[in-house]
């Protein structure tokens, strides 16, 4: 059987934080830029992602603790100047 316990951010962050090094606060979605994401645990696992109906992606991230998915949901690819340009 599936358990949903869905929190609001702030009420998860403080519940179970994700360590320092991946910021205090949960970030917005990084398509929609929707704010706060929901957290739920499902089978045994924690999934946190944008459940906004204005996302076209609706990501989701998933960790064995709220904090594990939390730093997860807050990790960003930074990308890298190559100095290569892309043909017109």
């Amino acid at each position: 059987m599936l358990e949903v316990i869905v929190k609001g951010a702030d009420q998860a962050a403080r519940h179970d934080p994700p360590p320092r090094a991946s910021h205090d606060i949960p970030l917005a979605c990084p398509f929609c830029g929707a704010d706060p994401p929901l957290a739920a645990a499902i089978a045994g696992r924690f999934i946190v992602g944008c459940e906004s109906d204005a996302c076209h992606v609706n990501p989701q991230v998933s960790g064995t603790s709220l904090g594990e998915a939390w730093a997860r949901w807050n990790r960003r690819h930074v990308a890298r100047q190559t100095g290569h340009q892309a043909k017109a």
